[in-house]
């Protein structure tokens, strides 16, 4: 229904001044269990007093995507940092994990719509392939910019 309402132009975001570190503080903990079905913890390393101007609730969403990407690609016991960080006129949200990464054939096609890296029919992990897709338009439509490393 977001792919639809977003490409549709009826998704509507409201931007207000979001609190970096309360907001990912909240995002962490509302994602522990998450972490935890995959033996991975969460761990914030650094989030300044600063703030963004984003739809909290659809920033909720991307974090949560995001994390759960990390923690399901990530080795067990293994830690997922968050880090925000000011960068000119705009909040730096990294989410850093020890997985495999991706897949050089697949770079391309990371934010695509249903794409998986490995979509056979024995892969292990679950998902549509649309989580990444979502959150690279929830992060365009509040005005920013996602890539990875």
């Amino acid at each position: 229904l977001d792919v639809e309402k977003i490409e549709s132009g009826k998704l509507q975001v409201d931007i207000v001044n979001v609190a970096v570190r309360p907001f990912l503080e909240q995002a962490l903990e509302a994602n522990q269990p998450y972490g935890e079905k995959f033996q991975v913890g969460f761990m914030l390393e650094s989030a300044p007093d600063i703030s963004a101007m984003a739809d909290p609730d659809r920033l909720m969403q991307v974090m949560a995507n995001l994390l759960s990407n990390a923690a399901k690609f990530s080795p067990k016991g293994s830690q997922v940092v968050i880090r925000a960080a000011r960068e000119a006129d705009m909040v730096k949200f990294e989410v850093s994990d020890k997985g495999s990464g991706i897949p050089e054939e697949f770079r391309a096609h990371i934010f695509g719509k249903f794409a998986q890296a490995d979509s056979s029919d024995t892969r292990r992990h679950e998902g549509t392939g649309l989580g990444l897709n979502i959150t690279k338009q929830l992060i365009e439509l509040m005005k920013g910019r996602i890539g990875f490393d």
